[in-house]
């Protein structure tokens, strides 16, 4: 009897699940909506008694919501799983969504006021203007926490926002675990620069230098080189270029703007097309969620000669230094310098304390060029073994880095016969030289929180998507990443925003357009770098961003004096890599516009700088060129 038993059970079919009574409607909002901004919604079958069928595993229809990737209208939902579906990165231009069965909702609908979308813009507009205008970086960035919590959390009651500022984004930001890595990356760091400036390293490594760089000329392009060489990460190239090379810069006087730029303007740039950097242990990621894991790595290589601005701003650093030619606020610093040797404007509040530079300036110091190049060598090779230790995990590999370095640098000068409680305060004098630095990356990264609440990058993305075109697409993308990087003030940020909407739609336009495989790879991958180069462009201009602080601290430059001084420098690039992309897109082969784009940078840079005829003392003393270079005391 058991056959035919079976045989009934396989004939006779499974019965569907009774479908729902009502859908219950979430929207997954911590504060308002905003126009032109993405939410989440959660949709719940119910029964009769309003409890969750489980059973129901069916699609449903929809009114009200749209699809941020697309911008299109969803009328008809995926399976749900269980009794529940989560639509993410949806749009509800009415600030409403219904389950509709029919024409009549099938259920009660979800509803929230819907704000204008500009009020996404105003904190980080209000830290740029303020922080322009007023010159306090601190003062700028808490305002604008503060009233973006303010428009989050719906608050009219400044004490209310003032709350909201501290347990909503300052203490979220700073016991985040990628951020606390950075920070006592950072201080680790300094720590280690501390004792290596202390034990005359600082001025051994600087008198070496000085053997191949005498004067201002060959003092900007040995910084380039070092910026160009420490690859691996944007954070330690700072750090490590600016402190190492700030001693010597100011003795052939290079302006701290300068000195500031040339390590902004090479840190992210030579970050981003790294072979091997944690820049691109990010990218890679963000690539593999859409080409997939094993071409994700290829295809960001195949992408690298389309990175017109981080390859054209490098070169431009290079030639202002080889030619000596600056144009805007850049040149009336550098040649305040020059003629008085000041390399701080007098009303400059550099984001360093002098504590370091007294330090390296004590005569009684032997200089042992070796007590700086190994623990320098210790962070460089440390960083890259930890790399491959970790699975490329930048953070934890940085920091290991900083770490172990100081304990070299400690063991290393102890051994000379120095004591531990010296090396000690050493190491808490270069650390404790970051502290406002540390305040202020603390507040960059809480209005990246703010604008994230907000969906700052969401809103900029709507207003420029009826733009888009597929050979308009990295064009288009270029700008629209500077947009949001200068806004949000961080390049991880922008490229989180755009590469899973833009990489996905380029290859659905240009096959919407009967493009060829190749023409579409070609779009996709300049698309790619432009994402990249935008998001570095925004965050060379914005004085919000975390790495425009590290620069200004690293150089010990007064933070508004580098914005003010990069901004033009990086737009001029800026401007020569945005019709790069577009002549790429129209089909121009790449090595053609980037041979373009080379001569375009010259031309500009030969158009509207000008050079001056520098006298400058040599750094051991013997003139170089004429005039003497006054000592740290008169600086």
């Amino acid at each position: 009897m058991m056959a035919p038993l079976v045989l009934l059970a396989a004939v006779i079919p499974a019965q569907a699940a009774p479908p729902p009574a009502s859908v219950s409607v979430e929207i997954l909002s911590t504060g308002p909506l905003f126009a032109g901004t993405s939410t989440s919604l959660r949709l719940t079958a119910l029964d009769g008694s309003g409890t969750r069928l489980y059973a129901f595993n069916d699609a449903v229809n929809l009114d009200g919501v749209w699809s941020f990737s697309d911008g299109e209208p969803i009328t008809r939902t995926g399976a749900f799983e269980n009794g529940v579906l989560l639509l993410e990165r949806v749009v509800l231009p009415e600030g409403r969504a219904a389950v509709l069965d029919g024409d009549r909702a099938l259920g009660e609908s979800a509803t929230l006021r819907v704000l204008p979308g500009f009020l996404t813009l105003l904190p980080p507009l209000v830290a740029i203007v303020l922080a322009l205008v007023t010159r306090q970086v601190l003062l700028s960035l808490v305002t604008a926490v503060w009233l973006g919590a303010s428009i989050a959390h719906g608050t009219l009651n400044p004490l209310t926002a003032f709350l909201r500022t501290a347990d909503s984004y300052i203490v979220p930001a700073l016991a985040d675990t990628d951020h606390a890595y950075i920070i006592l990356f950072s201080l680790s760091l300094a720590g280690m620069v501390g004792i290596i400036t202390a034990s005359g390293g600082i001025r051994g490594i600087v008198d070496v230098i000085s053997r191949f760089a005498r004067d201002n000329r060959s003092g900007q392009v040995s910084t380039w080189l070092m910026g160009v060489l420490i690859f691996f990460d944007d954070y330690a190239n700072s750090l490590i270029v600016g402190n190492t090379m700030r001693p010597f810069t100011d003795r052939v006087r290079i302006s701290r703007e300068k000195l500031s730029f040339i390590v902004d303007a090479t840190a992210a740039p030579v970050a981003t097309i790294g072979v091997i950097s944690t820049w691109t242990a990010y990218q890679v990621g963000l690539i593999s969620e859409e080409i997939g894991d094993q071409e994700a790595y290829g295809f960001f290589l195949r992408s690298i000669p389309y990175a017109f601005y981080s390859l054209l701003m490098l070169c431009f650093v290079l030639l202002c230094g080889l030619t000596l030619r600056d144009f805007g606020p850049m040149r009336r610093a550098e040649s305040r310098c020059r003629d008085t040797g000041k390399v701080l404007d007098d009303n400059a509040r550099p984001l360093v304390d002098e504590q370091l530079d007294r330090m390296a300036q004590r005569a009684s110091i032997p200089t042992r060029w070796y007590n700086a190049a190994i623990p320098i060598g210790c962070v460089i090779g440390f960083t890259i073994i930890g790399l491959f230790a970790t699975d490329r995990d930048a953070f934890r590999s940085l920091l290991w880095a900083a770490l172990g370095a100081s304990a070299v640098a400690a063991v290393l000068v102890m051994a000379q016969g120095e004591s531990l409680s010296a090396v000690t305060s050493s190491w808490v004098d270069g650390a404790r030289s970051l502290v406002l630095a540390v305040m202020i990356l603390i507040l960059a990264w809480s209005i990246g929180a703010v604008c994230k609440d907000l969906h700052t990058g969401d809103y900029v993305v709507t207003m420029t998507r009826g733009l888009l075109s597929p050979r308009l697409i990295p064009a288009l993308t270029f700008v629209s990443a500077g947009v949001i990087a200068f806004s949000t003030g961080t390049s991880y940020g922008t490229m989180a925003i755009l590469i899973p909407i833009l990489l996905p739609l380029v290859f659905s336009l240009s096959g919407e357009a009967g493009f060829e495989d190749a023409t579409t790879r070609t779009l996709a991958l300049a698309t790619l770098a432009a994402t990249l180069g935008g998001a570095v462009f925004g965050d060379h201009c914005s004085p919000i961003s975390d790495t425009t602080v590290l620069s200004s601290m690293a150089a010990g430059a007064d933070h508004i004096d580098h914005v003010r001084t990069q901004l033009p420098y990086a737009a001029t690039v800026a401007s020569i890599a945005l019709p790069c992309y577009v002549a790429v897109g129209l089909g121009v082969p790449v090595a053609v516009v980037l041979v373009a784009g080379l001569a375009l940078v010259c031309g500009v840079l030969f158009w509207l700088g000008r050079g001056d005829e520098v006298r400058i003392a040599a750094p051991d003393g013997a003139e170089a060129s004429g005039a003497e270079t006054p000592t740290g005391a008169d600086i």
